[in-house]
């Protein structure tokens, strides 16, 4: 089978390496640019991160465009208690990748890939969705250009680090907002159902015990992102080990059959006073919208074996 040409969107924070790390071996895709944004950390930070794991995979022939520096509408507010100063739980490079960025912004370079594609393609957004948001609102032509936007955040019941928001959505809730209300093919990959995509200490084991540089990396970063998120969060500190939220996203548009999900009519909350990066999904259909404006295809289980053990065979590869 020809593989699902993907443009990828990061932050590139522990869960993108580890997505990354799959998403540019994976027989089933074939990634044809990389984009960075601020959210995790900030963009000079996310870039060099992205950069130097596409170097340590052996990729510098995909390229990569830097992208916006802040949200559309506020101030970053970043995730590095999370991820370490550096993004990487204190993973170093040992060796540096030698080239830059492409010199265009990262939603300008989105263009011009899509338009150099003979058909629509995905953009797997790993990260706030301010390049995306940013690319459709200058070239309103791109949104018959992309097949979907496949997005790791939002959710029905709960939230992290609010009571109600996932981090990539109220890292910028105006560009979530903006590119859901658009009504393209959207896949919510949802905190409820990545919350089932958790690598354990035992699997981690597995993974060290492979010992080529990148299950090092994911080793060592992964270890890292186990204590900030037990330490920071009640419901994480109670499992086993650490939900891999980009890496589900990504494993979603190369074995869909992994998932169960359902279409809905979605939105996003801007200004609430305790509940801003709230995604709104209409799980009893209290709106009445007509199927057209159900455009966001909310995943809710992933079949977590199945996703562990695609994972260990990709990483066992390099």
């Amino acid at each position: 089978m020809k593989p699902i040409r993907v443009l990828i969107d990061c932050d590139t924070g522990i869960d993108d390496a580890v997505a990354l790390s799959y998403a540019l071996r994976a027989p089933e895709l074939e990634v044809a640019g990389v984009t960075t944004v601020c959210g995790n950390l900030p963009v000079d930070v996310t870039t060099y991160n992205t950069l130097n794991v596409l170097h340590l995979l052996g990729r510098d022939d995909v390229p990569l465009a830097r992208g916006a520096e802040r949200p559309l509408a506020r101030e970053l507010e970043d995730a590095a208690y999370i991820h370490g100063s550096n993004g990487l739980g204190g993973y170093e490079f040992a060796e540096k990748a030698a080239r830059t960025p492409e010199a265009e912004p990262a939603w300008e370079f989105l263009y011009r890939m899509l338009r150099a594609e003979s058909a629509p393609i995905d953009i797997i957004a790993l990260a706030p969705l301010t390049n995306i948001a940013l690319l459709l609102q200058k070239h309103p032509d791109a949104l018959g250009r992309i097949r979907r936007v496949v997005f790791m955040g939002g959710s029905l019941r709960t939230g992290n680090p609010t009571p109600v928001a996932t981090f990539n959505v109220l890292a910028d809730p105006e560009a979530a907002k903006y590119v859901i209300g658009t009504k393209i093919p959207f896949v919510m990959c949802s905190l409820d159902c990545t919350r089932g995509s958790y690598l354990t200490w035992e699997e981690l084991d597995r993974i060290r015990a492979l010992d080529n540089p990148i299950a090092r990396m994911v080793w060592q970063a992964a270890g890292f992102y186990i204590q900030s998120t037990k330490r920071e969060n009640a419901v994480d500190g109670k499992k086993k080990g650490i939900d891999i939220h980009d890496l589900c996203t990504v494993m979603y548009v190369s074995h869909p059959e992994l998932f169960q999900g359902e279409h809905y009519f979605a939105d996003v909350e801007t200004k609430g006073e305790l509940t801003t990066g709230f995604t709104l999904v209409d799980f009893e259909d209290n709106l009445r919208k007509p199927p057209e404006d159900k455009t966001v295809l909310f995943l809710k289980k992933v079949d977590r074996a199945a996703y562990v053990q695609h994972y260990m065979d990709v990483l066992s590869s390099y």
